[in-house]
């Protein structure tokens, strides 16, 4: 039989638990930006038309990352089996945003400068800074609870069998994946030969100085944490792992919504297949990539939506028979006692032998004598 690993049930719920409280915290600065700018200054900032105000704390990234974790809260708490794979991208993300978040708000001042519009005065600036140091202890939690909370399957108490990605939608979404692994890995290369110098590595992998958001990712560093997670997720569906299908459904969701918001604004520059005359090289890059975000979070969709078990037609073990020895007493609840009045009566005696006619003497004791035969009686 072959064996798999699957989440336990204590490591879910807790792992979806902390995952609502991550959620909680994403969704409260949606809503600050749309409270404080307006829903139109916030979706100009998502698609590419500028900043949504000072201190601005959402951005894009963000969106797609409350779906990604309210999709893994929801899975968590029903049961499902790609609750493990969206409970990591979750967590893995968020951790990221964290980290980043921290760096930024932290060395940010007057003369040293990491957003493009921030005010170290304003009131969402500290807390910001603050929230991003109980995000990173939560995320960190919550991604030991998960790596500690894997249990190897088949085991003594019986359970259903995980689910792993059919062979051919294994295969489909590992070379997708792989795809876009291999397209952060030749865009990190190309902007650092463009760019080069240690300055660019800083603006390219911690964002100094053009960050549009408190919570802002640098280019690289997203690009870094999308390639670990694409990387593990081509492996993983490649190997028909039981973590496979949630792995791909999670950073489907994460990168469709990017990608769609990238070609609402593409099309609104009128700019969507263009090829740039300085870097035609990185326009063809950019196309691919928005169409492989695009299109194959489409397919990811499609092809992992449906598992099959890993031991198909396994069924639980029947538990052991149960013998009476001496001294057993079988299992479940006994008959209530009898009453006093109803306890048993005392044995019967026989029947009562005739005794013998007057005149004869007594039979003796002994065997009884055989009748038949000629003359009288034997005594």
């Amino acid at each position: 039989m072959p064996r798999s690993t699957a989440l336990a049930k204590g490591a879910r719920i807790t792992g979806g638990t902390c995952c609502l409280l991550l959620f909680l915290y994403t969704a409260f600065w949606l809503g600050h930006d749309f409270s404080e700018f307006g829903a139109t200054a916030v979706w100009d900032a998502w698609t590419g038309r500028g900043i949504a105000g000072t201190n601005a704390v959402s951005n894009s990234t963000q969106c797609g990352l409350a779906v990604v974790q309210l999709s893994a809260v929801i899975a968590a708490f029903a049961g499902r089996r790609a609750a493990g794979g969206l409970l990591a991208v979750a967590t893995t993300l968020t951790f990221a945003t964290a980290v980043q978040t921290m760096i930024s708000t932290g060395n940010h001042t007057g003369d040293n400068r990491w957003f493009l519009k921030a005010d170290m005065a304003a009131g969402p600036f500290e807390a910001v800074f603050l929230g991003s140091l109980a995000l990173f202890l939560l995320s960190f939690l919550a991604g030991i609870v998960l790596l500690c909370g894997m249990r190897s399957w088949p085991r003594p108490t019986p359970s259903a069998p995980p689910l792993r990605p059919a062979k051919a939608a294994s295969v489909l979404c590992g070379l997708v994946l792989g795809g876009m692994a291999l397209c952060s890995v030749i865009w990190q290369i190309t902007m650092l030969v463009q760019g080069g110098g240690a300055d660019a590595v800083t603006v390219l992998y911690l964002g100094k100085g053009v960050l549009t958001s408190l919570t802002a990712l640098a280019p690289g560093w997203y690009a870094l944490v999308i390639l670990a997670l694409t990387g593990i997720g081509a492996l993983s569906s490649l190997l028909r792992g039981g973590a496979a299908r949630g792995l791909a459904m999670g950073l489907a969701t994460v990168l469709l919504p990017n990608a769609v918001l990238t070609v609402i604004a593409l099309a609104d520059n009128g700019t969507l297949f263009r090829i740039s005359d300085s870097a035609p090289g990185l326009s063809i890059l950019s196309t691919v990539q928005w169409m492989l975000d695009l299109l194959g979070s489409l397919a990811l969709f499609a092809l992992m939506g449906k598992g099959e078990p890993v031991a198909s037609g396994w069924q639980p073990p029947a538990p052991a028979l149960q013998f009476a020895v001496p001294g057993f007493v079988p299992p479940g609840p006994q008959g209530p006692p009898q009453a006093a009045w109803q306890q048993p009566f005392p044995p019967q005696p026989g029947p009562v032998p005739p005794a013998p006619p007057a005149g004869v003497p007594p039979m003796p004791p002994g065997n009884p004598p055989v009748q038949g035969g000629f003359g009288p009686p034997q005594y």
